[in-house]
């Protein structure tokens, strides 16, 4: 990959933040060599094609993350997430248009994926410094590159540590509060059933960054973050067996679920700052 001045000190200084003595205390890569699971390979042809014509010369490239890359996606069960770096903010009507292509790409092929997520990031972003254990993190352990250049080259590799952690979990306070006012105020079962299941991966996620750095290793698997976390946690085994209830949908009063939301929640950001203010 050609890399311009930005991309170049970013790999300089990814590098040296990241590099250990032995090769081994680092976390392994997708394999971006071996074939897709050729049932999913029309969808992200087509999704591939039809960002390429909405965005033009705004987009510099776009990613697969999830069981994709894994290689361990469920037809029906898995979600197609993208991630699309442009080289600068879209427009309004880009954005607009953007909605309509998630929403064509949802129906027109829900026979193969159950859902479709697009997150948009500027390449200035990405390769923004403070940015670097969540986006360097990303491209080079998280994602494979469907088009355009590969921004996993421009980043060493890296070590299951707090710093990523943290950076891998941003804003859990915020999607804890945004998650609370939208059970409290839903009407309607879906909408409080979605919100439930959304929240309870993102806690579940949450708590094995609490353990990432003493595990050694990172995982995509709900179940291995769970039986991680419990590990180091054996307490809140019960708590997260209750979460995995949401994540299954199953109707849950809504005093219950905000009961949960504010024990677990909150102890989880508490115990968040206590680790961060040890470590430093």
């Amino acid at each position: 990959m050609q890399m311009t001045n930005n991309s170049a000190r970013t790999q300089t200084c990814v590098k040296v933040v990241t590099q250990l003595p032995s090769r081994n205390a680092f976390l392994p890569e997708p394999d971006r060599y071996a074939p897709l699971q050729s049932d999913f390979i029309p969808v992200m042809i087509k999704a591939v094609k039809q960002l390429r014509r909405l965005l033009g010369n705004r987009l510099h490239s776009v990613y697969i993350s999830g069981d994709l890359v894994w290689r361990r996606a469920v037809v029906k069960e898995s979600v197609l997430s993208l991630t699309v770096v442009c080289q600068q903010a879209l427009t309004l009507d880009q954005s607009n248009a953007l909605n309509t292509l998630l929403w064509r790409l949802k129906t027109s092929h829900h026979k193969i994926i159950n859902d479709c997520h697009i997150d948009i990031v500027t390449t200035s972003h990405v390769r923004d410094l403070s940015q670097v254990f969540h986006w360097g993190f990303f491209f080079k352990h998280r994602a494979i590159c469907l088009y355009g250049q590969d921004l996993s080259v421009s980043f060493g590799l890296f070590e299951a540590s707090w710093e990523v952690a943290k950076a891998m979990n941003p804003d859990l306070s915020g999607k804890l509060a945004r998650a609370k006012q939208k059970v409290t105020a839903a009407s309607t079962w879906n909408t409080q059933l979605n919100t439930a299941q959304w929240i309870a991966d993102t806690l579940i996620r949450g708590a094995f960054g609490l353990v990432m750095h003493k595990e050694g290793r990172w995982s995509e698997s709900l179940e291995e973050c769970a039986e991680a976390f419990i590990k180091h946690y054996p307490a809140q085994k019960t708590t997260v067996e209750r979460l995995f209830i949401l994540l299954e949908r199953k109707p849950v009063k809504k005093r219950a679920v905000m009961t949960l939301l504010n024990d677990f929640g909150d102890w989880l950001i508490k115990e968040y700052a206590r680790i961060d203010f040890k470590i430093g």
